[in-house]
């Protein structure tokens, strides 16, 4: 009982300072006129709500708009200009210019699944300690992966460095051969060409049997190397290994391209058998781009338009919109894009981008963004009219960018709306349109 007293009292209260407004104070700044007056408001028959300060059509029906004494989205009010300036008061004018929409939505880096590299050792061990920890880590190539230890590891870096000393000892030896060789040749030249003939037929023969004996010793070293390059030694760790001649008990395996982590399969102390998959990377260079449109921004959405995509860093790169896709999620439609996109190291695979979308430009009316005035019943401007009169018109909006927006109908090149303080103005004709009201429904006074 007590609340519908209250919003009883509040109506009265509004009512009766609108009609205060009205009628009854026409000399203070702030008044209400009668569109007879002010400027004559041309209506549809069949449709009321269609309501213009100018000849016309309805858009509707296309029936001629007929001069009325009511206006069809508001009464007009009259502001003084000294009201005005209080108000804070700005025009800003209806003019034909090129317009491009822009459409303003996110996009998410998502990986190249093309690009995915599964990081498993090829011997059994222990791993020891995990550097890539979470996905999106970025990890430059020669980096460290992880930390194993291996007997089988081991045993492997031990046959290579024995593959390594008997190698140097048998071109140790290849070599003592050959200059032995030569010397003797230097010595026969005296002997004419029949005893230089018999050398060089000799050095031939044990040529070839050097050759014999090293080509077996090099096969092995590559299937040495073969096997260390399998299990993650790097050219830079075999050169390490050539030279000390000593076998690590733990290895660190390093990246050995670029990459971004995907997943963690592993933790530290874990048992690894061959093959067990450690964690899984991407070529960071390589994504997918994939781009949101929701449903209020489908119909406005083409392949071809260009995209201003503004990553977190700040960092900035433009690409054509492509692959575009409908989906329904529950009773909304929305629009997904997914495109190949080259990005830098700063860029986290997973992250959030800004995107804009920037349509061709077209020749369009438009207002100020700031001028409209979006409600439940429709897209308003307050539009200036001769000696500081006001009146709210609908219109009907199309396009809009970040500074001006497409008005389809309601207005005319030339047309003055307000571009600040018309909250107050419209909230000012709402009053006085309830007074007007309020006065038809008693009837004239006595």
């Amino acid at each position: 009982m007590k609340r519908n007293l209250l919003i009883f009292l509040v109506v009265a209260i509004a009512l009766g300072t609108g009609y205060w407004f009205g009628g009854h104070n026409n000399s203070e700044s702030l008044q209400a006129t009668s569109p007879t007056t002010a400027g004559q408001i041309y209506v549809c028959p069949m449709h009321s709500h269609i309501a213009q300060n100018h000849p016309g059509t309805c858009p509707i029906c296309g029936m001629d708009l007929v001069p009325t004494g009511k206006s069809g989205a508001g009464a007009q009010i009259h502001v003084d200009t000294a009201t005005q300036q209080k108000f804070g008061v700005r025009m800003a004018t209806a003019e034909r210019s090129s317009l491009a929409l822009e459409i303003h939505t996110y996009a998410t880096l998502t990986p190249d699944i093309n690009t995915v590299q599964r990081i498993t050792p090829t011997v059994e061990g222990t791993l020891v300690k995990l550097y890539a920890t979470h996905p999106g880590q970025y990890i430059a190539a020669g980096k460290p992966l992880y930390d194993i230890f291996s007997q089988d590891l081991m045993q492997i870096q031990n046959e290579y460095i024995d593959y390594l000393k008997r190698r140097n000892q048998s071109y140790a030896n290849a070599d003592e051969t050959r200059l032995r060789n030569k010397q003797m040749i230097d010595s026969m030249r005296e002997q004419g060409p029949a005893g230089l003939e018999q050398v060089a037929k000799s050095m031939k023969q044990t040529e070839e049997q050097i050759v014999a004996m090293l080509q077996p010793m090099e096969r092995d070293g590559l299937r040495l190397v073969g096997r260390l390059k399998a299990a993650g030694f790097n050219d830079t760790m075999l050169q390490k290994l050539s030279i000390h001649l000593n076998a690590d008990q733990v290895t660190t395996i390093t990246a050995q391209h670029a990459c971004t982590v995907k997943e963690v399969n592993a933790q530290s102390g874990m048992a690894l058998s061959a093959m067990t998959e450690i964690l899984s990377c991407i070529e960071p260079s390589r994504a997918w781009l994939e781009v949101v449109f929701y449903p209020d921004q489908a119909n406005q959405v083409h392949e071809g338009e260009t995209l201003q995509v503004q990553f977190t860093d700040g960092t900035r790169t433009k690409i054509k919109l492509v692959g575009l896709s409908n989906i329904t999620e529950g009773t909304a439609r929305i629009i997904k894009a997914r495109m190949p996109i080259k990005i830098e190291d700063a860029q986290q695979l997973g992250g959030y981008a800004d995107v804009t979308l920037l349509s061709s430009p077209r020749e369009t009316l438009n207002v100020p963004v700031g001028s409209v005035i979006r409600t439940g019943h429709g897209d308003y401007v307050i539009q200036a009219l001769d000696n500081g009169h006001f009146l709210p018109q609908k219109i009907e909006i199309g396009i809009a960018n970040d500074d001006r927006i497409e008005v389809r109908n309601g207005l005319e090149p030339g047309d003055r709306v307000v571009m600040n303080g018309q909250f107050l103005l419209d909230a000012a004709a709402s009053i006085a349109d309830a007074a007007h009201r309020y006065e038809q429904s008693i009837g004239p006074a006595h």
